[in-house]
């Protein structure tokens, strides 16, 4: 019988994964996730637990999402100037969904088949092409006090805030985003983030508690 021909993937083309087309961008060498990631089940199609009131967040061990304003958490303050941060439609369209640690390191896996999720070093790799510099990969719009950036990078990061791994409330969105790495610190049950701010020039990086609710983007593999 006669091949299906099927395109080949470049970067910068549309990525398709459970129903959603996200748009990728090559930064260096380095082809990323242009938008957060919003699935709500894992690379083989089981669903990732969600829902999850204040009590069950901060005690799993298992993955978990969720939706920035989602149930009867405490949303905090709405710090975006362009929409209602505490409606959980608007706060999945504009940001994605938010992941624990636990549901980063599942061997089932966040990302699609040939993309993961960027460990500590391959987020440096980033930043040094960026220079550390911010502007360079913040949206043009939606940063909480003029803080937007010129994106002139690609990368499009917006301010998708968190679920804190300690309340399981939610807070930071319009002033932060900050995204997770694969790699861990055991040593005081934490895991590394990097993360961008309204008021702050660099792209930095620091610990957080596992249990924290923070954005993911996936990174293609390298051969």
């Amino acid at each position: 019988c006669d091949e299906v021909e099927t395109s080949e993937f470049s970067c910068g083309d549309p990525m398709n994964y459970h129903g959603y087309d996200y748009a990728t961008v090559q930064i260096g060498e380095q082809c990323w996730f242009a938008e957060n990631l919003r699935a709500d089940s894992y690379e083989n199609g089981d669903v990732i637990p969600s829902v999850l009131s204040d009590s069950e967040w901060i005690e799993t061990t298992l993955g978990g999402s969720t939706i920035y304003g989602e149930g009867n958490s405490d949303c905090g303050e709405n710090l975006s100037p362009d929409g209602n941060t505490c409606d959980e439609s608007w706060s999945l369209t504009e940001y994605g969904r938010l992941y624990n640690w636990y549901s980063v390191i599942d061997e089932r896996g966040l990302c699609p088949s040939g993309w993961h999720v960027p460990e500590f070093d391959d987020w440096s790799i980033m930043d040094d092409l960026v220079d550390g510099v911010a502007d360079k990969l913040k949206t043009t719009y939606g940063w909480y006090n003029s803080g937007s950036g010129s994106n002139e990078s690609g990368f499009s990061g917006l301010p998708g805030g968190l679920r804190g791994g300690y309340g399981g409330g939610f807070s930071m969105a319009g002033n932060q985003g900050a995204w997770w790495t694969s790699s861990g610190n055991y040593a005081n049950n934490s895991a590394l983030e990097w993360f961008l701010r309204s008021d702050e020039e660099i792209f930095g990086w620091s610990g957080a508690i596992l249990t924290n609710g923070l954005s993911v983007r996936c990174l293609q593999d390298t051969e």
